[in-house]
C-alpha cells in the first residue's frame, strides 16, 4: 500500500468484536501505518482501533434488548455517520449485526459513495430473505463463513468469497479429552456427558427440568456416567444448581469454558445455535435440543425457512445430528435415542465422521481467500 490507509469496523457485539480483533491484528502486523477505528469493545481496542462507540459491552441482541438500549444504539449511529463524514475510509467494513449495519451501509454508501465490505452474512437464508437487496444495492463485497451462502449471493450476483468459517481455527487449538478432564477437574475413566441448556433465561427455564430429568434416567441404567454443565456468563450458577438440588447426580458445574466441557465429553446434549456448530467442529457424538413457549415456537415457525435447526445439518443437508424440538424434547425420547446410539457399535464413528466432513467444508483450505487477504485487496484496488 503506497499511502497510509484508513479502514472503519463495525462490530456490534461480543462475538464480531472477536473476530475483528483477528482482523486488526493482521492488518496491524503488515502495515503499521494504517488507521483502523470504528465500533466495537475492548478486543479490537486492544488490538490497536481507535473505539467511537462501545456497542459490544451491552450485548444487544434481540428485540427487548434493542428497545432496552435504544438510546445508546442511537447515539451510537450518530457517532459513526459523523466519524464516517470526516475520516472517509477506504474501505468500511461491517461485521454481522444486521439490524444496525445494514442501516449503516445504507448512509454511507449512498450519501459517501464509501466502499463496503460485510464479513458474516445476515442469515438470509432463514429469514429476511429481502435483505439481499440492500446488500446487492450497497455492499461491495460480502465475506460468507458459511459456503452455501456463497451460492445464494452468486445467483442475486453480489460479488462474494468464502472465506472460512472463524470457528474452526478456534476449536484447532483445544486439547484432547484427557487434558481438557484433568484441567477441569473431571474424572478420567468415566463417560463424561455434557449438558448444554443455553445462555438466555428463558433457554435455561425450558432445557433445564429436561435435561435434568434426562440425566437422572441415564445414570440408573448406565452407573458409571459423569455429567458436566457449563454455565454461560450471562446466567447466574445457581439458577442452574437449583434445578439439582433434590438430586444425587455426579455433576459438575464449570463457570464458563463451554468448548473445554465439549472436548472433555463422550457425548454432548446441546441447544441449537452456535454452542451446537462448536461441538460439531469438535467432532464429538451429539444431539440438539430446543424448546420455547407455544406461541414462541409457533411465530418461530411462521418466519423461519429453513430444514433443520442444526447449522451442522443445514451444513450437510441431511440430519447427521438428530434435533428434539418442542414437542419431542422430553427426556423420554432424548433416553430412547441415546440407548438406540450406544447399543449400535456403529453409530458413534458414522456421526464423527459426517462431521469432518463438516468441518472441513468450513475450514480454510476449502475457502476461496482469506478474510485478511480479501480485505488488502479491496484497499489495494483503491490505489488502482
Amino acid at each position: 500500500m503506497q499511502k497510509s490507509k484508513r479502514v472503519v469496523i463495525i462490530a456490534g457485539e461480543e462475538s464480531g468484536d472477536v473476530h475483528a480483533s483477528v482482523l486488526i491484528r493482521q492488518l496491524k502486523a503488515t502495515y503499521p501505518d494504517i488507521e483502523i477505528s470504528g465500533i466495537g469493545g475492548h478486543h479490537m481496542q486492544e488490538a490497536g482501533a481507535q473505539i467511537i462507540s462501545d456497542l459490544a459491552r451491552f450485548g444487544v441482541t434481540g428485540l427487548t434488548a434493542v428497545i432496552r438500549h435504544l438510546n445508546v444504539i442511537r447515539k451510537a449511529f450518530t457517532a459513526i455517520k459523523k466519524h464516517l463524514k470526516q475520516q472517509k475510509p477506504d474501505l468500511l467494513i461491517l461485521v454481522d449485526y444486521p439490524g444496525f449495519n445494514l442501516r449503516l451501509a445504507k448512509y454511507a454508501k449512498q450519501k459517501l459513495g464509501i466502499k463496503i465490505l460485510y464479513y458474516i452474512s445476515p442469515q438470509i437464508w432463514a429469514w429476511k430473505a429481502n435483505r439481499i437487496h440492500i446488500i446487492k444495492k450497497c455492499v461491495d463485497q460480502m465475506a460468507v463463513i458459511l459456503p452455501f451462502e456463497k451460492t445464494i449471493y452468486e445467483k442475486a450476483q453480489v460479488p462474494v468469497n468464502f472465506v472460512g468459517h472463524p470457528l474452526v481455527e478456534k476449536i484447532i487449538s483445544v486439547d484432547d479429552s484427557q487434558s481438557q478432564r484433568t484441567a477441569l477437574g473431571l474424572p478420567q475413566d468415566a463417560n463424561i456427558f455434557a449438558l448444554l441448556p443455553g445462555s438466555r433465561t428463558n433457554e435455561i427455564k425450558y432445557h433445564m427440568p429436561i435435561l435434568r430429568d434426562t440425566a437422572q434416567i441415564l445414570q440408573q441404567r448406565y452407573p458409571n456416567l459423569h455429567f458436566v454443565i457449563p454455565v454461560a456468563d450471562t446466567i447466574n450458577p445457581e439458577t442452574i444448581k437449583h434445578y439439582f438440588s433434590n438430586t444425587n447426580l455426579p455433576i459438575s458445574f464449570v463457570q464458563g469454558k463451554a468448548i473445554n466441557c465439549m472436548a472433555a465429553a463422550d457425548f454432548i446434549i446441546v441447544a441449537s445455535g452456535t454452542a451446537s456448530l462448536e461441538c460439531a467442529l469438535l467432532e464429538k457424538p451429539m444431539c440438539i435440543i430446543y424448546k420455547s413457549s407455544l406461541i414462541s415456537y409457533a411465530l418461530a415457525m411462521q418466519f423461519i425457512k429453513v430444514k433443520f435447526f442444526g447449522l451442522c445439518n443445514l451444513l450437510a443437508n441431511s440430519m447427521i445430528v438428530p434435533e428434539f424440538l418442542q414437542y419431542d424434547c422430553n427426556a423420554y425420547e432424548l433416553t430412547r435415542y441415546i440407548d438406540r446410539f450406544y447399543n449400535d457399535p456403529e453409530q458413534p464413528q458414522k456421526m464423527i465422521s459426517k462431521l469432518s466432513k463438516v468441518k472441513k467444508s468450513l475450514s480454510s483450505e476449502k475457502s476461496d481467500r482469506s478474510l485478511f487477504g480479501l480485505v488488502v485487496n479491496e484497499l489495494l484496488e483503491n490505489n488502482a
